[in-house]
């Protein structure tokens, strides 16, 4: 597993500002961070350079919680004698023991002051105050029992991740499709989208092939449909393709990419056309620019807004469960 200091990253990434209870009585680190801990009586000693903590976290700006790991996977985090960060937490780690709990509060003025931070996010102003509050849970001697502990809270945090995965995939689907829902009504209106439909229809007329039309106006033709089980949407996919621009017949994509249909965010082209095939189907997919990249491809894409497109497709697998991800770049807006 690859060591990774959760803890420092989260609070280098972003300062969490709240408001300071009055009637706790803070000391100060030698950077001048405002703290309190909280002990837990333990008689176990103070945690040493090089062990790890294991620590539940909660970070506030004022009042309102930006970031918690409870009901999470808990954080790790190796201790140095001397720290480099100042203004920070880790200043505390080597004076905690295990069930210690801790407040840090820190000043927004202080963070530019210290040149700790250029300037501050637009979420905060000046004279904010900054809370990170934490448990130590466990503290671990070793790399390897760290990582095995790690690992077993990872397992049991996984089910969350892929539901939290789940969300904000179907969220950027339903984004993609409303933004596209507005651009085909701006395009009816304009008749560009009976422009691009008719374009496409010609298109397959001259090189006469014999593509059904499906959903909004992707157009399959079906070289063998398949045998196995029919790519519906919510089901998962695997698809071996090769894509090209329309115009130019030049290739400009292939290899082979599993994803959810329907919920991954892909060109609405590929969810109209894989839905005609079945597991073991081939035949190719032809997309107006509309239903591909739209108006605006992806930065650095060889094609222009609104770009015909076609897939020659293979549909390797359909299955009930999420298939094993593969390093390609897939179809997507």
């Amino acid at each position: 597993m690859k060591r990774i200091n959760y803890f420092l990253v989260l609070v280098a990434a972003i300062f969490i500002t709240a408001g300071c209870d009055k009637k706790i009585s803070y000391k100060k680190t030698k950077s001048g961070l405002l703290y309190k801990i909280i002990s837990s009586n333990s008689k176990d000693s103070t945690v040493k350079e090089g062990e790890w903590l294991k620590l539940n976290f909660t970070q506030k700006l004022n009042d309102s919680v930006l970031q918690t790991s409870y009901g999470k996977m808990p954080i790790y985090t190796q201790v140095a004698t001397n720290p480099a960060n100042i203004y920070n937490p880790a200043e505390l780690f080597n004076m905690l023991r295990k069930g210690d709990s801790v407040i840090t509060v820190a000043l927004t003025d202080s963070l530019l002051k210290k040149g700790l931070i250029q300037t501050l996010p637009p979420f905060m102003k000046k004279g904010d105050r900054i809370t990170t509050s934490f448990r130590v849970i466990e503290i671990f001697k070793s790399d390897s029992s760290y990582q095995a502990d790690a690992e077993i809270e990872a397992e049991k945090d996984r089910p969350r991740q892929m539901k939290e995965q789940a969300e904000q995939q179907a969220k950027q689907q339903k984004e993609m499709e409303e933004q596209q829902a507005k651009e085909m009504q701006e395009l009816e209106k304009s008749g560009e989208l009976a422009k691009q439909l008719k374009t496409m229809e010609n298109y397959l007329a001259a090189k006469k092939v014999n593509a059904q039309k499906t959903g909004k106006g992707t157009y399959v033709y079906i070289q063998q449909q398949g045998t196995g089980p029919l790519a519906e949407i919510g089901k998962y996919v695997k698809v071996k393709y090769t894509g090209k621009i329309v115009t130019t017949d030049s290739t400009f994509e292939s290899g082979v990419y599993p994803f959810q249909l329907g919920v991954d965010p892909v060109i609405t082209g590929w969810v109209e056309g894989l839905q005609l095939f079945k597991q073991g189907g081939k035949g190719t997919i032809y997309i107006p620019g509309f239903l591909a990249y739209g108006a605006n491809p992806r930065p650095g894409s060889p094609f222009g807004p609104y770009e015909a497109l076609l897939f020659d497709v293979e549909l390797l697998e359909v299955s009930n469960q999420p298939i094993a991800q593969q390093e390609q770049v897939p179809p997507s807006r």
